[in-house]
């Protein structure tokens, strides 16, 4: 668990599209996903934008 504080990140996503993303971080895991097939470090946060949990890739911060 990480320490629930609010932090503003930079962010590429798979489309190529940056943009800064305001969320709540939760924990960092080597995994993969639907969006990250292949494994590597994601940071599961929750975004406050689109008020809903979301998986970036650390790579793309």
């Amino acid at each position: 668990m990480m320490n629930n504080k609010q932090v503003t990140i930079e962010y590429t996503n798979y489309k190529g599209e940056t943009r800064m993303r305001r969320i709540m971080p939760k924990q960092i895991v080597f995994s993969s996903n639907e969006w990250h097939p292949q494994p590597q470090w994601l940071l599961e946060a929750h975004d406050h934008e689109k008020d809903a949990p979301r998986t970036f890739a650390l790579k793309d911060i």
